[in-house]
């Protein structure tokens, strides 16, 4: 009697570490199976992050997440050129200057966003 009662109370506790260790993984992040067939344009991903092997995903990727938070996040291969070239570029966002810096635009006209753009000229000291 006494071992049918241990018996129950160890099934009990090996029950209850499984399922504490099935979910204490602190929020697990779900892997890319494949990757993107297309180019993912710049305009649409907002930033990026890493996949990797050691983090117990079956490949390595690059997981571009979406301007729109509603949309899933876009899987790309590291070793893609055009991968490489949108991660340098959301690294470093191209600078936006001032609209009237971009050539010369028609004269009396204002260009939209020349709103509130201040040329700063150069002048010769003395």
């Amino acid at each position: 009697m006494a071992q049918m009662l241990a018996l129950r109370l160890l099934v009990l506790v090996l029950a209850l570490c499984i399922t504490q260790t099935q979910g204490s993984d602190g929020g697990a992040q779900d892997c890319c199976l494949k990757y993107s067939q297309k180019k993912i344009p710049y305009k649409v991903v907002r930033s990026y992050r890493k996949q990797e092997l050691s983090l117990g995903c079956p490949m390595p990727a690059i997981l571009f997440l979406p301007k729109k938070r509603s949309q899933p996040e876009l899987c790309a291969d590291p070793k893609e050129a055009w991968v490489q070239q949108l991660m340098k570029r959301l690294d470093n966002p191209p600078v936006q200057g001032c609209r009237k810096d971009r050539g010369n635009p028609k004269a009396g006209k204002r260009g939209k966003g020349s709103k509130g753009c201040k040329r700063t000229e150069k002048t010769q000291g003395p």
